[in-house]
């Protein structure tokens, strides 16, 4: 008995490494009563995730390839006995449950009993003529028996007596991928495979364009040749993936470095349009107002930084 629990411990271990790997540091390992070394090895994982995802989050720190950058709301709704009556989508993809094990289950079998209190602590105050709404971090348990760490709130219903529980967390990429798929119309294996295969080249073509806004952004036929593939799959999948075209994206991201560049340096303003493919200042005068509502030249910038002469220098 001792070795089967001991190497289920292991195993949420191995859970909790891989997702802190991915970048997503909400989860936690539920503690046990035990006092050894695996003990010691969970309290520490827990306490390196709680740090990383403040640390991480304090900074306003995002990873585009990883977990944060896609955000997701999932909700539940609890009837008066706080069972769960409804649900979206997002909630079986973070908790890992099917949504036949979730509907018309006690929201207790998802929580931990701290939480589980809070929520009925929570539920007593939600009357219209009290308070509407309120707040709660919560820890979810997931079918993998692992903590997920979530702020919720909870919100009354104007002529119902269930509960509204919603909540905005980070997802995994692949549990992304597989809301993108269940939105959309059903796909067999190979076409979910090609899919992701897109999604790995797009994201090539995104960071190219990130990597080259000192540039003119290269015509869409050089850039399918440049990328091994056609211009269609460039043009639509890269609207589908980031829901805006290639060249609106480019230029979005030139024009708001030229912004920082403007208000942050006292580079010329026409070495600044140089600097992020412009090679008419005329164009990049106007498609910068045209943007932000101002010229670059009404901006205030950034005074020269004078540096003073070395000890013992000339």
């Amino acid at each position: 008995m001792d070795k089967l629990h001991n190497q289920q411990r292991l195993q949420a271990v191995r859970l909790m490494l891989f997702e802190m790997a991915k970048g997503n540091f909400n989860i936690r390992i539920p503690s046990s009563a035990l006092d050894d070394e695996l003990e010691a090895l969970v309290v520490l994982l827990n306490m390196v995730s709680e740090e990383m995802n403040e640390a991480i989050f304090q900074w306003g720190y995002v990873n585009t390839h990883k977990s944060h950058h896609f955000s997701t709301q999932f909700s539940l709704v609890l009837d008066s006995n706080l069972c769960i009556t409804n649900l979206t989508t997002a909630a079986v993809a973070l908790l890992g449950y099917g949504s036949s094990e979730l509907v018309n289950k006690p929201l207790s079998v998802f929580l931990t009993a701290e939480s589980l209190e809070k929520v009925r602590a929570a539920h007593q105050l939600l009357h219209p003529s009290i308070c509407n709404q309120t707040h709660a971090t919560l820890h979810f348990v997931t079918k993998n028996n692992l903590f997920l760490l979530v702020n919720c709130t909870l919100l009354s219903l104007c002529h119902d007596s269930a509960v509204l529980l919603n909540a905005v967390n980070s997802l995994p990429e692949t549990a992304v991928f597989d809301l993108l798929v269940t939105d959309k119309e059903p796909e067999n294996a190979k076409q979910i495979k090609s899919r992701q295969l897109d999604a790995v080249l797009l994201q090539r073509l995104y960071d190219y364009i990130l990597h080259h806004l000192d540039e003119p952004l290269p015509p869409l036929k050089a850039l399918s040749k440049l990328f091994s593939t056609n211009e269609y799959k460039l043009k639509d999948g890269f609207r589908y993936f980031f829901n805006t075209s290639i060249y609106q994206f480019y230029n979005e991201e030139r024009l708001k470095r030229s912004h920082l560049m403007v208000t942050e340096s006292s580079i010329p303003l026409k070495n600044i349009a140089y600097l992020n493919g412009f090679t008419d200042y005329s164009n990049f005068s106007k498609s910068f107002k045209k943007r932000f509502g101002y010229s670059p030249n009404e901006l205030k910038r950034s005074k020269p930084v004078r540096y003073l002469p070395l000890r013992g220098s000339c």
